[in-house]
């Protein structure tokens, strides 16, 4: 995940919960074998929001893919180009790390190494890049074209375009939960469907969260983190909430 720390919350985890109670749909129909591809913005994203979706998935003998658009390399806007590499480097073997503590380590990742923070601008380029990439897919994965964060925004629309007409397609909302109010009427909560996780699924999450250690610990300069516990609290709740896409 890509974006400068926020010092203020806006939204408290305890906003959500009434919201989080009235969802009556779920959990998601995905037969086994199908193919299922899951694309994100940035290496972290798909376990803050699909950590315990991942690990039902390969229960049910999914097929599954993982795209990342980029490497998250400008979490840290000051950074050097030289240091921006060196982050974007660990943050893919974070990534990697993180599906080992999911029990995904087999899962192949793609990686389009697209500018971080700038996703709006290639739009076009990533669509091009995902559509044989989501060719085939019984199901796509996308960021919420809603979400606050640009990169979310852009990515999911540009999946969305690129994924095969036949194919259902999901999406997941990340800042959403930090940035903004439940009652806000572009959240499409008729759409949602929530995915409760056992104990050893939410373990399994938490031991892949941890690995993220460049987001959730200090800044290189010694500022704070881009994923701070009252961030996190967004991602330890014992469900995962995603959204139908109308094609």
């Amino acid at each position: 995940m890509a974006v400068t720390p926020d010092p203020v919350p806006v939204t408290s985890e305890a906003e959500w919960l009434d919201a989080l109670a009235r969802i009556r749909r779920g959990p998601l129909d995905v037969a086994e074998g199908s193919r299922v591809v899951i694309v994100a913005a940035h290496p972290d994203d798909e376990t803050l929001a699909l950590g315990g979706f991942l690990q039902q998935l390969s229960a049910r003998a999914v097929r599954l893919a993982i795209v990342v658009a980029t490497d998250g390399e400008a979490a840290f806007p000051a950074l050097s180009a030289a240091e921006r590499a060196r982050l974007a480097d660990t943050r893919r073997r974070e990534l990697h790390a993180a599906l080992r503590a999911h029990g995904l380590g087999t899962a192949p990742v793609t990686w389009l190494a697209l500018p971080d923070s700038r996703l709006d601008e290639h739009e076009r380029r990533l669509t091009r890049a995902l559509r044989p990439l989501l060719a085939g897919a019984d199901a796509s994965v996308v960021p919420w074209p809603g979400d606050p964060h640009p990169d979310h925004r852009a990515a999911g629309r540009a999946a969305s375009a690129a994924a095969p007409w036949g194919g259902r397609v999901w999406s997941y909302p990340v800042w959403m939960w930090h940035w903004m109010r439940p009652d806000a009427a572009v959240i499409p909560w008729r759409r949602a469907a929530v995915q409760r996780l056992s104990g050893e699924q939410r373990a399994r999450k938490s031991a892949g969260l941890a690995e993220f250690v460049s987001q959730t610990g200090p800044g290189p300069a010694g500022n704070g983190p881009v994923l701070p516990p009252r961030v996190l609290a967004h991602f330890e709740r014992d469900v995962e909430v995603l959204f139908e896409e109308r094609r």
